[in-house]
Protein backbone atom coordinates (compact mmCIF):
# COMPACT_ATOMS: atom_id res chain seq x y z
CA UNK A 1 0.00 0.00 0.00
CA UNK A 2 1.24 3.44 -0.73
CA UNK A 3 2.32 5.88 2.25
CA UNK A 4 0.57 9.01 3.29
CA UNK A 5 2.51 11.89 1.13
CA UNK A 6 2.18 15.96 2.30
CA UNK A 7 4.10 17.03 -0.68
CA UNK A 8 1.21 16.34 -3.32
CA UNK A 9 -2.64 16.45 -4.18
CA UNK A 10 -3.55 13.16 -4.76
CA UNK A 11 -6.77 14.66 -5.66
CA UNK A 12 -5.76 16.65 -8.50
CA UNK A 13 -7.18 13.99 -10.71
CA UNK A 14 -9.86 15.87 -12.82
CA UNK A 15 -9.18 15.14 -16.12
CA UNK A 16 -8.31 11.38 -15.98
CA UNK A 17 -11.66 11.23 -13.80
CA UNK A 18 -13.51 12.98 -16.39
CA UNK A 19 -11.85 10.73 -19.10
CA UNK A 20 -13.38 8.10 -16.69
CA UNK A 21 -16.81 9.09 -16.35
CA UNK A 22 -17.11 9.17 -20.59
CA UNK A 23 -15.33 5.68 -20.72
CA UNK A 24 -17.69 4.10 -17.95
CA UNK A 25 -20.63 5.92 -19.99
CA UNK A 26 -19.60 4.20 -23.30
CA UNK A 27 -19.67 0.85 -21.22
CA UNK A 28 -23.06 1.37 -20.11
CA UNK A 29 -24.74 3.14 -23.19
CA UNK A 30 -23.35 0.91 -26.29
CA UNK A 31 -24.31 -2.38 -25.32
CA UNK A 32 -27.77 -0.36 -24.14
CA UNK A 33 -28.32 0.90 -28.01
CA UNK A 34 -27.03 -2.03 -29.62
CA UNK A 35 -30.03 -3.96 -27.50
CA UNK A 36 -32.48 -1.55 -28.32
CA UNK A 37 -31.62 -1.15 -32.13
CA UNK A 38 -31.98 -4.76 -32.07
CA UNK A 39 -35.25 -4.32 -31.73
CA UNK A 40 -35.85 -1.64 -34.71
CA UNK A 41 -38.21 -2.43 -37.53
CA UNK A 42 -37.58 -0.69 -40.69
CA UNK A 43 -38.77 0.82 -44.05
CA UNK A 44 -37.34 1.84 -47.05
CA UNK A 45 -37.82 5.64 -48.07
CA UNK A 46 -39.04 4.77 -51.54
CA UNK A 47 -42.14 2.95 -50.02
CA UNK A 48 -43.19 5.65 -47.68
CA UNK A 49 -46.30 7.62 -48.72
CA UNK A 50 -44.60 10.65 -47.53
CA UNK A 51 -41.07 12.30 -46.76
CA UNK A 52 -39.03 10.23 -44.23
CA UNK A 53 -38.56 13.43 -41.82
CA UNK A 54 -42.99 13.67 -41.57
CA UNK A 55 -43.19 10.06 -41.30
CA UNK A 56 -40.79 10.15 -38.30
CA UNK A 57 -42.52 13.16 -36.22
CA UNK A 58 -46.24 11.62 -37.22
CA UNK A 59 -44.61 7.93 -36.06
CA UNK A 60 -43.55 9.61 -32.41
CA UNK A 61 -46.09 11.92 -32.50
CA UNK A 62 -48.69 8.93 -32.57
CA UNK A 63 -46.88 6.07 -30.91
CA UNK A 64 -44.48 8.30 -28.65
CA UNK A 65 -41.46 5.73 -29.75
CA UNK A 66 -38.31 6.19 -31.46
CA UNK A 67 -37.76 6.85 -35.18
CA UNK A 68 -34.44 7.40 -36.94
CA UNK A 69 -33.89 8.58 -40.15
CA UNK A 70 -31.12 7.81 -42.07
CA UNK A 71 -32.39 8.31 -45.66
CA UNK A 72 -29.24 9.35 -46.45
CA UNK A 73 -26.98 6.76 -45.09
CA UNK A 74 -29.23 3.82 -46.30
CA UNK A 75 -31.99 4.82 -47.51
CA UNK A 76 -34.00 3.45 -44.57
CA UNK A 77 -36.06 4.68 -41.61
CA UNK A 78 -35.89 2.83 -38.34
CA UNK A 79 -38.84 2.52 -36.05
CA UNK A 80 -39.47 1.37 -32.51
CA UNK A 81 -42.48 1.96 -30.00
CA UNK A 82 -39.62 2.47 -26.92
CA UNK A 83 -37.42 0.95 -24.93
CA UNK A 84 -38.26 -2.61 -23.96
CA UNK A 85 -38.05 -3.77 -20.00
CA UNK A 86 -35.28 -6.07 -21.05
CA UNK A 87 -33.14 -2.74 -22.75
CA UNK A 88 -34.35 -0.52 -19.57
CA UNK A 89 -33.41 -3.48 -16.52
CA UNK A 90 -29.75 -3.69 -18.68
CA UNK A 91 -28.86 -0.18 -18.63
CA UNK A 92 -30.03 0.55 -15.02
CA UNK A 93 -28.77 -3.02 -13.96
CA UNK A 94 -25.41 -1.87 -15.84
CA UNK A 95 -25.10 1.40 -14.20
CA UNK A 96 -25.62 0.05 -10.64
CA UNK A 97 -23.18 -2.55 -10.79
CA UNK A 98 -20.38 -0.37 -12.16
CA UNK A 99 -21.24 2.48 -10.05
CA UNK A 100 -21.96 0.80 -6.96
CA UNK A 101 -21.26 -2.64 -6.55
CA UNK A 102 -18.12 -2.60 -8.49
CA UNK A 103 -16.45 0.76 -7.32
CA UNK A 104 -18.17 0.44 -3.56
CA UNK A 105 -16.13 -2.93 -3.07
CA UNK A 106 -12.78 -1.72 -5.09
CA UNK A 107 -13.20 1.85 -5.77
CA UNK A 108 -12.45 1.03 -9.22
CA UNK A 109 -14.70 1.53 -12.61
CA UNK A 110 -13.73 0.53 -16.10
CA UNK A 111 -13.33 4.10 -16.34
CA UNK A 112 -10.83 4.78 -13.44
CA UNK A 113 -9.27 1.31 -13.52
CA UNK A 114 -8.07 2.61 -17.32
CA UNK A 115 -7.20 5.91 -16.21
CA UNK A 116 -5.45 5.41 -12.90
CA UNK A 117 -7.77 6.95 -10.18
CA UNK A 118 -9.38 4.82 -8.05
CA UNK A 119 -12.88 6.18 -5.51
CA UNK A 120 -12.22 6.00 -1.85
CA UNK A 121 -12.97 6.73 1.68
CA UNK A 122 -11.07 9.52 3.95
CA UNK A 123 -9.35 6.19 5.19
CA UNK A 124 -8.13 5.34 1.56
CA UNK A 125 -10.06 2.33 1.54
CA UNK A 126 -12.61 1.43 -1.02
CA UNK A 127 -15.51 3.34 0.27
CA UNK A 128 -18.24 0.16 0.50
CA UNK A 129 -21.75 -0.44 -0.67
CA UNK A 130 -23.47 2.65 1.05
CA UNK A 131 -21.31 5.18 0.40
CA UNK A 132 -21.43 3.83 -3.23
CA UNK A 133 -24.62 3.75 -3.29
CA UNK A 134 -24.69 7.59 -2.08
CA UNK A 135 -22.57 9.33 -4.83
CA UNK A 136 -24.94 7.45 -7.31
CA UNK A 137 -28.08 8.87 -5.61
CA UNK A 138 -26.91 12.39 -5.76
CA UNK A 139 -26.07 12.29 -9.46
CA UNK A 140 -29.64 13.93 -9.32
CA UNK A 141 -28.08 16.93 -7.69
CA UNK A 142 -24.69 16.96 -9.72
CA UNK A 143 -25.64 16.07 -13.23
CA UNK A 144 -27.82 19.67 -13.25
CA UNK A 145 -28.77 20.84 -15.25
CA UNK A 146 -28.82 17.44 -16.86
CA UNK A 147 -28.55 18.15 -20.63
CA UNK A 148 -24.86 18.65 -20.08
CA UNK A 149 -24.28 17.42 -16.51
CA UNK A 150 -22.08 21.17 -14.85
CA UNK A 151 -23.03 21.12 -11.24
CA UNK A 152 -20.90 18.36 -9.93
CA UNK A 153 -17.66 19.24 -12.53
CA UNK A 154 -17.94 23.07 -11.31
CA UNK A 155 -18.05 22.04 -7.65
CA UNK A 156 -15.09 19.61 -8.17
CA UNK A 157 -12.86 21.81 -10.01
CA UNK A 158 -12.74 24.55 -7.57
CA UNK A 159 -13.30 22.89 -3.99
CA UNK A 160 -10.48 21.40 -2.07
CA UNK A 161 -10.13 17.64 -2.35
CA UNK A 162 -12.26 18.24 -5.69
CA UNK A 163 -15.03 16.60 -4.58
CA UNK A 164 -18.59 16.95 -5.94
CA UNK A 165 -21.55 16.88 -4.29
CA UNK A 166 -22.13 13.18 -3.84
CA UNK A 167 -18.00 12.84 -2.70
CA UNK A 168 -18.95 15.96 0.07
CA UNK A 169 -21.67 14.15 1.45
CA UNK A 170 -20.61 10.31 1.26
CA UNK A 171 -17.24 11.70 2.52
CA UNK A 172 -14.91 10.15 -0.81
CA UNK A 173 -12.29 11.24 -2.27
CA UNK A 174 -11.08 10.41 -6.10
CA UNK A 175 -7.33 10.38 -6.33
CA UNK A 176 -4.30 8.63 -7.98
CA UNK A 177 -4.38 4.91 -7.73
CA UNK A 178 -0.99 5.09 -5.94
CA UNK A 179 -2.56 7.10 -3.11
CA UNK A 180 -5.18 4.13 -2.27
CA UNK A 181 -4.93 2.32 0.87
CA UNK A 182 -3.75 4.69 2.89
CA UNK A 183 -5.58 7.82 4.59
CA UNK A 184 -6.12 10.71 2.42
CA UNK A 185 -4.96 14.24 3.15
CA UNK A 186 -5.54 17.30 0.82
CA UNK A 187 -2.62 19.82 1.14
CA UNK A 188 -3.75 23.11 3.13
CA UNK A 189 -7.37 21.06 4.50
CA UNK A 190 -8.10 22.70 7.63
CA UNK A 191 -6.28 20.99 10.51
CA UNK A 192 -3.11 20.75 8.35
CA UNK A 193 -0.17 19.88 10.87
CA UNK A 194 -2.23 19.77 13.86
CA UNK A 195 -0.57 18.33 16.91
CA UNK A 196 -2.28 16.14 19.14
CA UNK A 197 -3.41 16.46 22.72
CA UNK A 198 -4.49 13.77 25.39
CA UNK A 199 -7.93 15.69 25.47
CA UNK A 200 -9.21 14.51 22.35
CA UNK A 201 -8.14 17.84 20.45
CA UNK A 202 -5.27 19.37 18.66
CA UNK A 203 -4.65 22.59 18.15
CA UNK A 204 -8.01 23.61 17.91
CA UNK A 205 -9.43 21.18 15.83
CA UNK A 206 -12.20 18.70 17.91
CA UNK A 207 -12.03 15.17 18.65
CA UNK A 208 -14.56 14.77 15.91
CA UNK A 209 -12.53 16.74 13.39
CA UNK A 210 -13.06 14.20 10.54
CA UNK A 211 -10.15 12.69 8.52
CA UNK A 212 -6.49 12.44 8.57
CA UNK A 213 -4.24 15.16 9.06
CA UNK A 214 -0.65 15.64 8.81
CA UNK A 215 1.71 15.88 11.95
CA UNK A 216 4.42 17.82 11.32
CA UNK A 217 6.12 16.78 14.09
CA UNK A 218 5.27 13.32 13.97
CA UNK A 219 6.44 13.27 10.49
CA UNK A 220 2.47 11.29 9.34
CA UNK A 221 -0.80 11.55 9.34
CA UNK A 222 -3.47 11.38 13.03
CA UNK A 223 -6.72 11.24 13.49
CA UNK A 224 -9.12 11.28 16.16
CA UNK A 225 -10.65 7.59 17.19
CA UNK A 226 -13.81 8.02 18.28
CA UNK A 227 -14.71 4.20 19.49
CA UNK A 228 -11.11 4.66 21.56
CA UNK A 229 -11.42 8.08 22.90
CA UNK A 230 -7.90 8.58 21.43
CA UNK A 231 -5.67 9.94 19.22
CA UNK A 232 -4.06 7.49 16.63
CA UNK A 233 -1.02 7.81 14.29
CA UNK A 234 -0.67 6.53 10.67
CA UNK A 235 2.46 3.53 11.06
CA UNK A 236 3.90 2.87 7.68
CA UNK A 237 5.60 0.04 8.98
CA UNK A 238 2.74 -1.90 10.43
CA UNK A 239 0.36 -0.09 7.45
CA UNK A 240 -1.90 0.39 9.55
CA UNK A 241 -3.43 3.32 12.46
CA UNK A 242 -1.65 2.98 16.15
CA UNK A 243 -2.32 4.77 19.06
CA UNK A 244 -0.12 7.60 19.59
CA UNK A 245 2.33 7.09 22.36
CA UNK A 246 1.29 8.24 26.09
CA UNK A 247 -2.32 8.60 24.83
Amino acid sequence: MASPLAAADPTAVFARRAIAAVIDGLVILIPTFLLLTASFEYLDVSALDRGADTFCTDYNDQHGGLCLNLAEVNDRVYFSEGPSGTTTAMYWGGTFALLVVLQGLTGRTAGKALTGVRTVGEDGAPPGLLKALLRWVLWTVDAFPYVVPLLGPIVALTTQGHRRVGDMVAKTYVVRANAAGAPIAVPGAAGSGAAAGTDGTASGIGATSGGPQWDAARSTYIQWDDSQRRWMQWNEAANAWTPIDGQ
